[in-house]
């Protein structure tokens, strides 16, 4: 029972995945194609962030109701929908937006269901393997999308390739088969929920009423883990990585890798998450969540400084934009890729669905989300027009600051490792009774 429940939550990982990651793909050719504004192709890339928002809003409430599975199937439903919505939608920017936020909704719906779903369905020393799979999987998943960008800019040309080389026609097939074969993962998942059983916190959690839940989250003894969770959450976001994997092409192109350079760089960068996360999956029972928390958070503090001071330099002509600069801008990226995934990727998940109490739990990780996905949707939203006004150098700098806030944060998480949830719940009442 164990193997289907790793590969219920390797599938949600990696539908997860490519829904966050095909858009950095489609993005070059539908600027190129000049459909829409760079504020609307913002809009565009946040309208998953957007969706997740609203998935976020109402998740744990459907989690509660309806289930953790019957969650999952939901989300899976949104995908399966929001497909044909936005390769359909010609060059309208109001339905391709409704294709994106629907896409955000089986994300959000993801991200709030299946941590829950391995959480309470896994023993204790097996629960950091499982929630690092739906990681790793979600890595497989990013990717998977950046294969296929490197497939087509060869099969079809490159977004950024001379007009009278690469015609739009080729590049308007292009994005729109970038979207269409992520049908078949989102298929499999939706077969896969036939075959688990619902977690059993999901068929017992009673429904309670708003204000019952309100006065909880804020009680005395809940308060602590579920601020907690929150601060993580949100730092998630405040840091850019959302940033970074949507428009890595294009910031990787800006440094001087143009063509299909770009799109290699984007892999390598997918593939390092994919390898990094490969091995904190055989790292987090062992090692302990806040320990690679704290590493993860230092190095991506570090990297992110790096990336701010080599694009204040190309803004400033200090330096030319080259393969070599740009490779050495790569670098960069795989180091923040790496740090990331090597800590928060994984672990992130762990703190949100290990901290929170049984009563408040889906809940909880509702609210938490729903800060995670607004900041996401915010910055993805605004990256182009923040770039255009204040520079890349810049809004990497802010990153980097908020990068050391959330390695301070993380010095104030207890370490979680092989506890069982409800002795994860007993340390903040001992915490309480000995301040």
């Amino acid at each position: 029972m164990d193997m289907r429940i790793y590969s219920f939550g390797g599938l949600g990982g990696l539908v997860c995945g490519i829904d966050f990651g095909i858009i950095a793909v489609a993005v070059p050719y539908i600027r190129a194609l000049q459909l829409y504004t760079d504020l609307q192709l913002g809009w565009i890339v946040g309208g998953v962030m957007l969706g997740g928002i609203v998935a976020s809003a109402c998740g744990g409430h459907l989690c509660d109701k309806l289930g953790r599975r019957a969650t999952i199937r939901l989300a899976t439903l949104c995908f399966l929908v929001s497909i044909p919505v936005i390769c359909l939608s010609g060059a309208s920017f109001p339905v391709i937006m409704a294709g994106r936020v629907m896409q955000g909704l089986s994300c959000g719906f993801l991200s709030v269901a299946m941590p829950l779903y391995l959480a309470e369905t896994l023993p204790a020393e097996r629960r950091g393997k499982g929630t690092a799979v739906f990681q790793l999987f979600l890595g497989i998943g990013l990717v998977l999308a950046a294969l296929a960008g490197v497939v087509l800019s060869r099969a079809l040309g490159a977004a950024d390739a001379d007009p009278s080389v690469v015609g739009n026609e080729a590049k308007s097939l292009a994005w729109r088969i970038n979207f269409w074969w992520t049908l078949f993962p989102a298929i499999l998942l939706g077969a896969s929920s036939l075959l688990v059983p619902e977690s059993e916190v999901g068929k017992s959690v009673e429904v309670r009423d708003a204000a019952s839940l309100s006065g909880a989250l804020l009680s005395r003894r809940y308060v602590v883990p579920f601020l907690l969770a929150v601060a993580v959450l949100t730092l998630n976001k405040l840091i850019g990585f959302g940033c970074v994997v949507p428009y890595a092409v294009m910031l990787l192109q800006k440094a001087g890798l143009s063509g299909t350079l770009g799109n290699v760089g984007d892999l390598a960068i997918k593939a390092t998450n994919l390898v990094a996360t490969l091995v904190v999956v055989g790292l987090v029972d062992r090692v302990g969540r806040t320990r690679l928390l704290k590493v993860g958070t230092a190095g991506l503090s570090v990297a992110l400084a790096l990336i701010g001071a080599l694009f204040f330099a190309f803004e400033r002509d200090w330096i030319a934009p080259s393969v070599c600069v740009g490779s050495v801008t790569l670098a960069a990226f795989l180091l923040l890729v790496f740090s990331y995934s090597f800590g928060p990727g994984v672990c992130v998940w762990l703190v949100l669905s290990e901290l929170m109490p049984s009563r408040i739990r889906a809940r909880g990780m509702s609210i938490a989300l729903f800060s995670n996905q607004f900041v996401a949707w915010g910055l993805a939203s605004a990256f182009l027009p923040l770039a255009n006004s204040c520079g890349f150098g810049v809004l990497f700098f802010v990153f980097a600051v908020f990068g050391i806030v959330y390695f301070t944060t993380v010095l104030f998480i207890p370490e979680t490792n092989g506890l069982t949830l409800d002795q994860i719940e007993t340390l903040f009442e001992r915490k309480k009774e000995n301040g």
